[in-house]
């Protein structure tokens, strides 16, 4: 159940898991996702913190939603 219902972790690790979910159909969020990952990690480490595997998902999922943005907008530009 711990896994279900997001206590004890940090909120930029919550965070970075919902906006990398957007991020799949709004592709514009994927760097964001990407940030708060990376700054759930240093929070995570930092302070012994729950939370990694929402903020590893946040960047992964954040960094293909980026490279799907900059694919669409290459080749709409050429």
């Amino acid at each position: 159940m711990h896994w279900l219902v997001p206590t004890g972790r940090s909120g930029q690790s919550i965070a970075a898991g919902y906006v990398a979910l957007f991020a799949i159909v709004v592709w514009v969020l994927g760097p964001v996702a990407i940030w708060l990952g990376i700054s759930a990690l240093r929070t995570s480490s930092r302070t012994g913190v729950h939370g990694r595997g929402r903020a590893w998902f946040g960047i992964v999922v954040g960094a293909l939603a980026t490279l799907l943005m900059i694919i669409t907008l290459v080749s709409w530009a050429t």
